[in-house]
């Protein structure tokens, strides 16, 4: 019996893409492989991940002690930032200690004051989520007052926390392709672009498990956690990386802790206008010589910032404005077309003191975000004519408002709310009519034509998430020590809408073939199971998702003394999952400890020793959990068509598609056929009970060192265990369903297991030195090991659930699932970069040359495919326990994971930077212009495996029968040659994307005040 999986269509966000998630996979072998392909496209698309917001702030504290080390009560200590509205001011304790809590990232000055002490100030910089000591020792008073003044010190240096921190000012004169986030994560340790499509994986974890702020609030895709494009390059302030030692204040992550700042004004006014432009043919080719395109595209930013009210109210806002055209063809019909986004973001940003130390700020960041014939359905099969793209509309919109107050000097609040929304309008076809809004598919090349994949008229596909977050800071100072305790309670809800139809008709024809002609494609369809009639009707509307997570979390910062400090945490997160249909599908709850130390050995803050134990907690994957609901997924009900041949023969005159439409469904609606397969969805694959939340723990050892006030250098040790996997599990135990057409299934249940292995094991090493003010240098390194035996996610789907269980009886570990590094394994990553300024002999102008090198290692791959399960008489190797429908082919590595490697990657970049003051004064007018090549040395290595643009291909007896024989997976060795072989083109580069970036040039020009 021929049958399908039950599968669906989704869209991937960035770039209207199908995405792949096969809910039941089907044997290879079998004559229907194509449709099964082309259908387990999408059950991913728009589920969304959780929203958080996750506090930016930090802490600076210290203790103030006199020249014979005794503490000193009662100094007046002063806070002033450029970043504060005003001063703050504490007293220090009678053990000499003091807080200053919740502050935004800045630059800072602390002021420490006595009567009959000579005062002592002391400048430092503090990063988002950090915290910062800052110790004086005062001196007994002179006749002359004597100010001492400290540079600023480098972050993360003498914490738990292991984490980079880098400035916007440090982005904007280095060589990046792009100032997005990606280009701070790209030189941070722990962090591998080895993700599918190259995502970020931070300290082993898949890439949809990380968590990226933009002032306290996750903007993340809702499927495999890529940082979203909500804000505008320019009115970046900072970004910190956090990916070990993290305070328990912050969850829902198994990987790193992201969190970019934007400006928020000041007491004086500032901006900026920049022009950038880029050009397709600023570039030298790769190996694979693609074709370029000649046409300059501007974008353009804007910001604009200072005070309505001085030390009480301020605002900021920015902009950026691309529209980018670029030429493209259709898919085997190469007709040429315009494609491109139009896009506007903008920012708008109001800080308002309410008091001393009461501070309330408001956020509004928008984008209007426009796909020109956009083909929607590309990964699987391409648009081969005109009419199957669309032009869709993706708007976002992001809200937050975030209070602090301080109550006297010992107890701090902090609360912040913010709300997403994202729409999907117009994506894709317009017309529902059954001949105009049937897409068909020719099942040889893959290609589609006549009407767009999906509905662009139905209801808009909405993403939406709200979040709220409160937490209290209280400081208790003893003689045992300063205690800095946070507490709070942090929620959010992550909702979505969506009825997922994989037309404007709900049909599909899947051709026998094609017929192209002067560009005009007809459909070639034959009788006799050749040609499929697909219909897809939604047998119920999405009622929405409603995944929430309360949390609750204790941490006590604990200063023993300057040689000894330790971090103590608890989290607490409790899930109540409810699916499109309304099924609670996650209700559990897990506590996840963090525990740190910190020693000083000398107490001067130059070398300190760290070690830490933390349990980290993922938010559960909307993209699994969502599996057992069929609210809003469609139906598939596939016919054979038996009517007569249409364009049977090319030499007569062709029958075109509206016409060949209209004689298919009149075949249809005289003979109503008995459909071949029916699938309800949201039957065979289940959730019971509740699905847990993936952890992971680690432990984590550190060393770190000043190096006087020009630099310092940090290295740590990782070792993180993942568990609680999402495995697919369908065993005798689950049991078998039928649905309301009496067609019986295997039920399979999707749950957690801890048969799956993951484990990350690395070292790394970070620095920064300064020269002077005219160099500064930084590097980043990384030596780790990512191993196991599934690697949970993949390019089509996102998030996927192992495979580990499904039918066991069928495969056996060491070959079906063998352990071995894992794809996104890179065992060096190294960063180098520097920044030089070439005296000119002019104060007015500045001219600086930076260099960023690159090198990293290839990532494994191993030769896999599926293999038959019975012998070529058709006997099957194992015996049936009682299945309705056993798999016929099971996958087999006959290599290890790691039998083969990209090539290691080596890039060299180049920034010549320009700068001239317009006038004196902090705030003058200043021109600037960056002039940036990448790959300046032309170096290409065909290192970039992650989306698929190098060959993999693996031959069996699947695929031909005739050149392969088959072989019993249980008994048998398999022989290469024999049994299976490497494609004529394994291990070669599929397209361009392989490569290194080639030599690259770009430029761009502004003004700043």
């Amino acid at each position: 019996m021929t049958t399908f999986g039950a599968v669906w269509h989704r869209r991937c966000f960035f770039t209207g893409t199908l995405v792949t998630e096969d809910l039941h996979p089907m044997p290879r072998h079998h004559v229907f492989i194509g449709i099964a392909a082309l259908l387990s496209v999408s059950l991913v698309l728009g589920i969304p991940a959780p929203a958080a917001a996750q506090s930016p702030t930090g802490t600076i504290s210290g203790r103030v002690a006199d020249t014979n080390g005794g503490v000193l009560p009662g100094v007046t200590v002063t806070l002033s930032s450029p970043a504060l509205q005003g001063t703050q001011v504490a007293v220090a304790t009678e053990h000499g200690d003091y807080i200053f809590s919740l502050l935004p990232p800045g630059v800072y000055t602390v002021r420490f004051t006595l009567n009959g002490f000579e005062p002592f100030e002391k400048q430092t910089r503090l990063g988002a989520t950090e915290s910062v000591t800052v110790d004086a020792t005062l001196q007994t008073a002179r006749v002359t007052e004597n100010i001492t003044v400290s540079a600023d010190a480098d972050t993360f240096v003498n914490t738990v926390q292991v984490a980079t921190n880098l400035k916007s000012s440090d982005i904007d004169l280095l060589p990046v392709t792009t100032r997005t986030i990606g280009a701070y994560l790209n030189l941070t340790p722990s962090v591998h672009g080895t993700g599918p499509g190259e995502e970020t994986s931070i300290a082993g974890a898949p890439s949809y498990e990380n968590v990226i702020l933009v002032n306290g609030v996750q903007t993340q895709d809702n499927v495999r956690g890529d940082p979203l494009n909500l804000y505008i390059e320019d009115a970046i302030e900072e970004t910190t990386v956090a990916t070990s030692g993290v305070s328990a204040q912050y969850g829902r992550f198994n990987g790193g802790l992201v969190n970019a700042v934007t400006k928020s004004g000041s007491n004086a006014f500032s901006g900026s206008f920049r022009t950038s432009f880029t050009n397709d043919a600023w570039r030298t080719k790769t190996p694979f010589g693609e074709p370029r395109i000649d046409a300059t595209v501007p974008a353009y930013e804007f910001t604009l910032g200072g005070p309505i009210l001085r030390d009480k109210t301020w605002f900021f806002g920015a902009g950026r404005i691309e529209n980018q055209d670029r030429a493209a063809q259709t898919y085997l019909t190469n007709i040429p077309y315009t494609t491109g986004q139009d896009e506007s973001r903008y920012e708008a940003k109001v800080t308002q003191s309410l008091g001393m130390g009461q501070r309330l700020q408001v956020d509004y960041i928008g984008v209007s975000h426009k796909d020109i014939t956009a083909d929607t359905a590309s990964i699987v099969f391409g648009a081969m004519d005109l009419a199957s793209l669309v032009t869709r509309e993706l708007p976002q919109r992001q809200i937050s408002a975030h209070y602090t107050g301080t109550f006297g000097s010992r107890f701090f609040v902090e609360s912040q709310y913010s709300t997403r929304r994202l729409a999907f309008k117009h994506a894709g076809g317009l017309d529902t009519d059954r001949i105009m809004g049937t897409p068909l598919l020719d099942q040889q090349t893959g290609g589609s034509w006549w009407a767009p994949a999906f509905c662009g008229v139905c209801k808009d596909e909405q993403r939406n998430n709200d979040e709220f977050i409160a937490k209290g800071n209280y400081f208790i100072s003893t003689p045992t020590g300063a205690h800095n305790i946070t507490f709070g309670y942090d929620t959010f809800n992550d909702r979505m809408i969506e009825d997922n139809h994989q037309s404007a008709s709900d049909w599909q024809i899947w051709s026998t073939a094609s017929t192209v002609e002067d560009s005009v494609v007809y459909p070639v369809i034959l009788p006799g199971e050749s040609t499929y009639i697909i219909y897809w009707p939604l047998l119920a509307s999405s009622q929405g998702t409603n995944f929430r997570t309360h949390a609750l979390f204790l941490q006590d910062d604990w200063r023993v003394d300057n040689h000894l400090t330790f971090n103590l945490g608890v989290r607490y997160d409790k899930n109540h999952g409810e699916d499109a249909s309304g099924h609670v599908v996650a209700n559990d709850a897990i506590v996840s400890p963090r525990l740190g130390v910190v020693w000083d050995p000398t107490g001067g803050g130059t070398t300190t020793l760290s070690a830490s134990y933390s349990r980290y907690v993922a938010a559960i994957s909307n993209p699994i959990a969502s599996q057992g609901s069929g609210a809003g997924l469609p139906a598939i009900f596939a016919y054979f068509y038996d009517g007569d041949p249409i364009n049977a023969d090319a030499s007569q005159p062709l029958v075109p598609t509206d016409q060949a439409l209209e004689q298919v469904f009149a075949w249809y609606d005289a003979t109503q056929p008995d459909p071949f397969q029916v699938t309800i969805p949201g039957l065979q694959t289940q959730i019971r009970g509740s699905l847990k939340s993936p952890h992971v723990d680690e432990a984590a050892f550190g060393v770190s060192r000043t190096i006087g006030d020009r630099g310092a250098v940090r290295v740590d040790v990782v070792d993180r265990h993942f568990g609680d996997f999402y495995v697919n599990r369908t065993d005798t135990t689950t049991g078998q369903g039928t649905d309301e057409f009496g067609n019986a299934f295997d039920i399979s249940y999707i749950e957690n297991s801890n048969l799956i292995t993951r484990r990350y094991t690395a070292v790394t090493a970070q620095g920064s030195y300064r020269l002077g003010t005219r160099v500064r240098l930084g590097a980043s390194y990384t030596l780790s090991h990512l191993r196991g035996n599934d690697d949970g996610e993949d390019l089509g789907s996102g998030p996927v659930a192992a495979t580990f269980l499904y039918y066991p009886e069928y495969s056996e570990p060491s070959w079906d699932h063998p352990e071995g590094d894992l794809s996104a394994d890179q065992r060096h990553n190294a960063r180098l970069w520097g920044t030089v300024v070439i005296p000119t002999g002019s104060a007015a102008d500045q001219v600086s040359v930076s260099l960023v090198e690159q090198m990293q290692s290839g990532t494994p791959y191993g030769a896999v495919a599926d293999v038959e399960l019975s012998d070529a008489d058709g006997n099957p190797f194992v015996q049936n326990p009682g299945y309705l429908t056993p798999p016929q082919t099971t996958p087999y590595y006959f290599t290890a994971r790691d039998a083969f490697h990209t090539a290691a990657m080596y890039r060299t970049d180049l920034s010549l930077n320009y700068t001239r003051r317009m006038g004196a004064g902090p705030h003058a007018l200043e021109l600037f212009g960056r002039f940036q090549v990448f790959n300046i040395f032309n170096q290409f290595q065909a290192f970039n495996l992650t989306a698929g643009q190098i060959n993999t291909t693996v031959l069996t007896a699947v695929d031909d029968p005739d050149t392969y024989q088959i072989f019993n997976p249980f008994t048998e060795t398999p022989v290469e040659g024999v049994n299976w072989a490497k494609g004529s083109k394994f291990g070669q580069v599929v397209d361009d994307g392989a490569y290194t970036l080639p030599r690259t040039f770009q430029f761009s020009v502004g003004a700043r005040f």
